[in-house]
């Protein structure tokens, strides 16, 4: 074999390598690319902007200061009231000339309450309120929403409830024991 065959031979292997882990590379990108399509949301996820200065419309609370337990009723002319919790939010929803002399439920577009685990906001209509826990708000013995009823399960068994309502059940004798409770619930 001649010295110029033997050039040619490391070449085309030299070559050759190069081009497997060029193609090695190549290949590797294009099996980790996701072609599945994403279905986009039509909706965005709810939100709830709080200034420093809002104020419960119930109880004169700073909101701000309640993160974990924010609630929001938005109208249709683009207003709101923000609440420090659940109670204060479903007296106002339950009695709103009371509160808001300008504002009646045919008013209200929608109703954000905050999941107690995730702290994402949720509509108050698809949302399970554990009633009774001995986790306290705010203003005290809370009825606390979870976006599904599984995890109202578990929070109702860890954390002593009494019971899982949906907004619908609320009342306002409900709400005036919760208020009244002092260590404990007492639903009857």
């Amino acid at each position: 074999m001649n010295q110029n065959h033997r050039n040619t031979i490391k070449t085309l292997t030299f070559t050759s390598i190069a081009l497997f882990f060029v193609a090695l590379f190549f290949v590797t990108d294009i099996l980790a690319l996701d072609l599945s399509r994403k279905k986009k949301s039509a909706e965005r996820e709810p939100y709830i902007t709080v200034a420093k200065k809002d104020r419960c419309q119930v109880c004169g609370m700073f909101v701000s200061l309640y993160q974990k337990w924010i609630t929001q009723i938005q109208f249709e002319d683009g207003s709101h009231h923000s609440f420090d919790g659940m109670k204060c939010m479903c007296r106002l929803f339950i009695n709103p000339g009371k509160y808001d002399s300008s504002k009646k439920k045919g008013d209200i577009k929608l109703i954000l309450v905050r999941d107690y685990y995730t702290l994402k906001f949720i509509r108050h209509d698809t949302a399970f309120y554990v009633v009774g826990s001995d986790v306290i708000g705010p203003m005290g013995h809370e009825l606390v929403p979870f976006d599904n009823e599984k995890n109202a399960n578990t929070f109702l068994t860890d954390h002593n409830g009494l019971k899982i309502l949906r907004f619908s059940q609320i009342t306002t004798e409900l709400l005036d024991k919760l208020d009244k409770a002092e260590k404990t619930v007492n639903l009857e």
